[in-house]
């Protein structure tokens, strides 16, 4: 679908990444159950074996901030006490620095057993280099493994010719967080429409609050706010053929239309949006210096701890109405973990993610860290109605789109984020933008054939 990973790796960078897969270790943290007891995949621990016997799994992930962090560290101990013959070596990056590393690593001789990947594109390309495992056998073999997972999750880590290739850890969607004390203060509601959604903006601003934070310096979040714009202005058929680099020309008159509704917003931000991480930004929001933040489902956890008294709802992206997409996409996806094609225990990795990502370890999940795998029945023991009503974002879905800079060949996505960033600037016209993105996505054509 798409040019194929440049094989010219940094050098620096993978020798660097080499020693800090090498320099952490699952076993510090491993405990031994007691006689008797049975422990991860309710096996019974046994005497640990000869050290030539261990089998050595690399996973690296892109949480090193807890609570999940602590989570994985606490279930890979588990694991490893209830099987002497693994150890597991692990390493974390925060999401930027993970996804430059990740590139470089997982073609060279120190690819990670098991890591972190985002579907579509960002693995597509991965998988084209035949640097992925198909885990497609192993789901035909074990239909009840198969048949417990969510099918329109892991419908976005399939591709087009029905190859898996990974298994959702969280899942994940965008919704608007609002201020319900503030809202209830201006006597607003919950708007559906997007003039409605204008008249409520315009009465938070009038009463001397900024209505909505936002924070762009990553880029992403501006390509968060585009995908679902895109998703309404622009029909299916039409973004799929864009998507994809082989055919995109991005000359449908909707992806100005959803610049000119972005354009729209951008008033209504903090200021410094450019230079804002979006986790300052939802400090903002946090804080009570805005009413309104775009987050994701995830980021329910963050809120809590930030502020666990904030009065706060949410609400779905509102409908344009005549618009010629589609209002009824959940724009996010689940996000999960690959298994490399060059691991030497793929019997191994896969037994390990069964159990991890499976239902039990999902409901533990859920309720320490807030965030779902896609295991069926992980929401049942959860009595926080916030978790309950992300959950239900989700499992009522009826398609998922999956996040938009996921979704675009590298260099298509590249334009278009900084695109995004200069009409936040008010540096050039949606016009002017969609040129610049239409010029690269030709470019993009012969690159990916």
């Amino acid at each position: 679908m798409k040019k194929n990973l440049k094989k010219t790796l940094s050098i620096g960078l993978a020798a660097m990444m080499a020693l800090s897969l090498a320099g952490c270790g699952g076993s510090d943290t491993s405990a031994t159950p007691a006689a008797g007891d049975t422990a991860a995949g309710g096996e019974a621990s046994q005497a640990a074996p000869a050290s030539g016997d261990v089998k050595t799994i690399k996973l690296f992930h892109r949480f090193p901030d807890d609570p999940c962090n602590a989570f994985i560290e606490k279930k890979i101990a588990e694991y490893e006490a209830a099987h002497p013959d693994i150890k597991f070596e692990v390493t974390s990056a925060q999401n930027q620095p993970y996804k430059e590393k990740i590139k470089v690593v997982v073609g060279s001789d120190e690819c990670p057993d098991i890591f972190f990947s985002f579907c579509g594109e960002f693995s597509e390309r991965f998988i084209r280099e035949g640097l992925l495992m198909d885990l497609t056998p192993y789901l035909e073999a074990d239909p009840e493994w198969k048949e417990s997972l969510m099918e329109t999750q892991m419908d976005e880590y399939t591709t087009a010719d029905g190859m898996v290739y990974g298994i959702p850890f969280r899942l994940d969607a965008k919704e608007f967080f609002y201020n319900v004390d503030m809202f209830n203060d201006l006597g607003l509601e919950v708007p559906e429409t997007w003039d409605d959604f204008i008249k409520v903006l315009d009465a938070i601003q009038a009463s001397g609050v900024v209505p909505i934070a936002e924070g762009n310096q990553d880029k992403w979040p501006g390509a968060h706010y585009l995908g679902a714009l895109n998703e309404q202005c622009v029909p299916d058929e039409v973004r799929a053929k864009d998507y994809d680099p082989k055919t995109g020309e991005f000359t449908d008159p909707g992806y100005v239309e959803a610049f000119k509704y972005y354009q729209q917003l951008v008033p209504y931000m903090n200021m410094g949006v450019n230079g804002m991480t979006h986790d300052m930004a939802r400090l903002g929001f946090t804080n009570g210096q805005n009413a309104i933040l775009f987050a994701e489902l995830v980021e329910i956890t963050n809120i809590k701890q930030e502020n666990p008294d904030m009065n706060w709802g949410m609400f779905k992206f509102p409908v344009i109405e005549g618009a010629k997409g589609n209002p009824d996409l959940v724009s996010g996806a689940p996000e999960g973990f690959a298994i490399s094609s060059k691991t030497a225990y793929p019997d191994e990795c896969i037994e390990f993610l069964k159990w991890f990502l499976g239902p039990e370890t999902g409901a533990q999940q859920a309720a320490e860290v807030g965030w779902f795998n896609a295991s069926l029945g992980v929401d049942e023991g959860l009595t926080d109605p916030s978790l309950v009503s992300a959950y239900e974002v989700i499992a009522n879905a009826k398609k998922m789109d999956i996040w938009f800079d996921n979704a675009l060949y590298s260099t298509v996505c590249d334009e278009y984020l900084t695109q995004i960033s200069d009409i936040t600037n008010g540096d050039v016209t949606p016009e002017d933008a969609m040129a610049k993105i239409q010029k690269v996505a030709a470019e993009a054509q012969n690159l990916a054939q």
